[in-house]
């Protein structure tokens, strides 16, 4: 019997591969390369091409899928692993990346073998029977070990092999472009079809590449066939997604996917100098890798000094072959995908909303027993159900049956959005909350040139990292400089957690500390209630690419927000991050020194000014900017300090370097932040350092809320089939809910009883409201109803026997809802 497998992933993911080497391929030249003259790039009309669904079949979804064993140092993935044989590895993070993207009972980590121990963030895991107490796994998502092995490594690699051997049987139909002089030379992968591009990369040419640049139209597939049995890159050489562009994950993503295919390979070893961006299809190799690999890696046994990421190839991907002479296709499965689109995105407070969630089965077999649900998020009440859903608690449940290949079903979820705006004084306008932040640290032991990946998290599960920052402590006396300790990477990775990448590259030991700074996910209890702090779902981000020199990029958040949590990852080249400053109300301005040609992802958290509403009410936190001046001798290596208020605490590190300053890092000590600076000149220089601080108590009592409010919600799919693709099965909406002027709403569908009529009343006020009930221009009832804020009130309207027949013959009823704090609403309600 075949094991159902976790394989695919984000139905938009695209991705493309890096990861060179050839065999027979034409080469053109432009500019200075060997041979002179220019060359077309394109090597004719195109070859014909076949869509194939889930082409890597059971592979599908799986970041690295190997066959044997697993060799992994000190290294993280950030998306699914299964391995056949072996992985003995001791704490390994997995699926970071697929942190709520992934159900929690869809496999993520499978090792047939011998297993180690490993932080799983996302999903579920087999390891080989009769291995506990020999391995450990940490569930951080909820997931737990599966039942039995849900892959079978026999048949995949059978068909990967086959496919790959298909592959490499392309005629070629682009060509690789030399540029440049032999010192600096860059080789293009250039091809000009709009659905598939196939490539021949010699390894002769290879051997003499600098960097390696693709060159496709945007959406087309580049397969990137390469011969031989023994492939090596040259070191350090560099890969572009575009010209000049390295890659990101989210670049990789948003392109075509490219397909770097070793058909004869028992031995691949990649030394790029930067990450890789596409999927490395060697199913019989051993593969070595040195650097980041951003994209699915097939292989015999897989060896890494640095992280997989997550990039996947499409759903259907066009392949060589023609309908006579298909490519090598994988066993038909269903394959079911979600999306949910909102009717707005900015829906003000009290008005209706629709999402609609749409279930799909883009595989290739019928999807038994589909069903979509969406748990409906605080911040809205459902109204009227679309056919074939129900309502248990706040979980809408949608059961599509069986959908064909190709069939989809769609279902228009109605809900009010919960009034936000606020009105009249506050009841207590000095009732104040006390808030305490936290920090965590994490000691990080550098050997010689060793490369480490370093996570932490906030204690408490709901809070919110503010900062994270990497302090470089020693470096062993007479083996380099703190300056070979290098920060590659800094960012937060979740609402609560962050990842460092450190390299050193001095001859002895180093040593650094990872430190945190944490919001506590509420206030502290004051008369009976407390308070939400919130960060906006989406982190702000961009990606730029610059040339050596001093560059800079402004990152902004949305209105209401203030930025907090700035973080970077370098995808290659070297750069130093010299400036880390706000910018107006809501920006945020990153500076770096630019050593060799980088790509910077940068990124930004946006923590909501005001906290949550609570008995009707809410309060804006209360930041404030601490700024000073310091100057740095020549030569020296200084710590110094900046403070916050008596009454505040320092939740981000602010600096602006001038060239010459290297920032070593700083020390949170909550009201202090201490800075390690090192000056590299011969003079003295000075340096700006700042702190944004927050205070112990939010502001005064505030009625609703007078910024906008974001509410996420999420929807689900699955089926009883065998589902190649469990990363798709998910879909977010998020809106922005503006507040308008309005504090109470009524639910669109009400119910007609025996003696009335039955209204639901959703308010952001306290206090009581007036129900009006008419039909016909008649006046039939009325009721006062008591609002409880955040919350749904019930209120039944009596009427007589003539109202309830005059409101059965009309399926509806116009009513006036008068709260006490705010703007009458009129209303028509669907009676059931």
């Amino acid at each position: 019997m075949r094991r159902a497998g976790v394989r695919g992933l984000i139905g938009a993911a695209l991705a493309a591969l890096v990861v060179p080497l050839g065999v027979v391929g034409a080469a053109a030249t432009e500019g200075g390369g060997a041979g002179g003259g220019g060359g077309s790039g394109s090597g004719g009309s195109g070859t014909a091409c076949v869509e194939v669904e889930n082409p890597f079949g059971e592979a599908t979804g799986w970041t690295e899928f190997v066959e044997g064993d697993g060799v992994r140092h000190g290294q993280e993935s950030e998306g699914t692993i299964a391995y056949g044989g072996d992985l003995p590895v001791s704490g390994m993070p997995v699926g970071g990346w697929l942190q709520g993207r992934l159900p929690k009972t869809a496999p993520a980590l499978v090792v047939a073998g011998r297993a180690g121990s490993f932080s799983l963030n996302a999903g579920s895991a087999w390891v080989g029977p009769g291995q506990a107490p020999s391995h450990k796994i940490d569930f951080n998502s909820g997931g737990g070990l599966l039942p039995q092995n849900p892959v079978d490594f026999v048949a995949g690699f059978a068909h990967l092999r086959a496919l790959s051997t298909s592959l490499g049987a392309a005629a070629d139909t682009g060509a690789v472009v030399e540029q440049s002089d032999v010192q600096n030379r860059i080789l293009v992968l250039r091809g000009d079809d709009p659905r598939l591009n196939v490539v021949s990369l010699p390894q002769a040419l290879l051997s003499t590449a600098k960097t390696i640049t693709y060159d496709v139209p945007a959406g087309s597939a580049l397969v990137v066939n390469v011969r031989g049995t023994t492939v090596t890159t040259p070191e350090e050489v560099k890969n572009n997604l575009t010209p000049g562009v390295q890659p990101s994950t989210a670049g990789v993503q948003a392109r075509g996917p490219v397909i770097w295919n070793f058909p004869e390979a028992t031995s691949v070893a990649f030394r790029f100098g930067s990450d890789l961006g596409g999927h490395v299809l060697a199913p019989r190799a051993a593969v070595h890798a040195r650097n980041v690999i951003i994209g699915q890696v097939v292989a015999a046994s897989f060896e890494s000094h640095n992280e997989t990421h997550v990039a996947f190839l499409p759903a259907r991907v066009c392949l060589p072959g023609t309908p006579t002479a298909p490519p090598v296709q994988p066993p038909a499965r269903p394959d079911v995908t979600v999306t949910k689109t909102a009717s707005t995105a900015t829906p003000v407070g009290g008005s209706t909303l629709t999402w609609t969630l749409t279930a799909t089965n883009v595989g290739t077999a019928p999807a038994p027993g589909t069903v979509v649900t969406d748990v409906l998020p605080a911040g809205v009440t459902p109204g009227a159900l679309p056919a074939g859903c129900t309502l248990a608690g706040r979980t809408v449940t949608c059961a599509a049956g069986t959908l064909a290949p190709g069939a989809s079903a769609s279902y228009a979820l109605v809900v009010v959005v919960d009034p936000v705006a606020g009105a009249g004084a506050p009841a207590n306008r000095w009732l104040l909350h006390e808030l305490t932040p936290t920090k965590q640290e994490q000691h990080v032991d550098l050997e010689a040139g060793e490369l480490r990946t370093v996570t932490a998290s906030c204690a408490a599960p709901d809070a919110l990292v503010s900062d994270g920052q990497v302090r470089v402590d020693h470096v062993d006396q007479g083996t380099g400089d703190l300056t070979d300790v290098r920060v590659l990477r800094s960012e937060a990775t979740g609402p609560g957690t962050w990842k460092a990448v450190v390299r050193n590259e001095a001859t002895g030991r180093a040593q650094a500390k990872l430190f945190l700074v944490c919001l506590p996910g509420s206030t502290e209890v004051t008369d009976g209630h407390r308070h939400a702090l919130s960060l906006d779902p989406v982190a702000v981000t961009a990606t730029p690419s610059w040339a050596a020199g001093r560059h800079s990029a402004v990152l902004t958040c949305p209105v209401g927000t203030a930025p907090v949590a700035p973080g970077f990852a370098l995808a290659g080249g070297a750069a130093r991050w010299s400036g880390s400053e706000p910018e107006g109300r809501a920006g945020w301005r990153f500076t770096f020194d630019v050593t060799d040609p980088a790509t910077a992802a940068l990124s930004l958290r946006c923590l909501r000014r005001e906290v949550a509403a609570a008995q009707g009410h809410t309060h804006d936190l209360r930041l404030a900017h601490v700024v000073r001046t310091v100057t740095v001798p020549p030569g020296a290596v200084v710590e110094e300090q900046v403070t916050c208020a008596d009454d505040a605490k320092g939740i981000v590190a602010t600096w602006s370097l001038p060239p010459g300053v290297v920032h070593l890092g700083n020390d949170p000590r909550l009201k202090t932040r201490a800075f390690r600076l090192l000056n590299t000149t011969g003079a003295p220089l000075s340096a700006v350092l700042d702190l944004e601080c927050l205070g112990d108590r939010p502001g005064e009592e505030v009625r609703g809320h007078d910024q906008p409010v974001v509410v996420t919600n999420t929807a689900t799919v699955t089926t009883t089939g065998d589902d190649v693709n469990r990363t798709n099965d998910t879909a977010t909406s998020v809106v922005t809910v503006t507040p308008g002027a309005g504090t109470a709403a009524l639910a669109p569908q009400a119910v007609l009883a025996a003696k009335g009529v039955r209204l639901r009343v959703v308010s952001s006020m306290p206090g009581t409201a007036r129900l009006v009930v008419s039909a016909g221009g008649r006046v039939l009832g009325r009721a006062r109803v008591a609002l409880r804020p955040g919350r749904t009130s019930p209120a039944t309207v009596t009427l007589d026997r003539a109202g309830r027949r005059a409101l059965a013959a009309a399926g509806r009823a116009t009513v006036r809802l008068d709260p006490a704090r705010g703007p009458s609403v009129r209303r028509t309600v669907r009676l059931r």
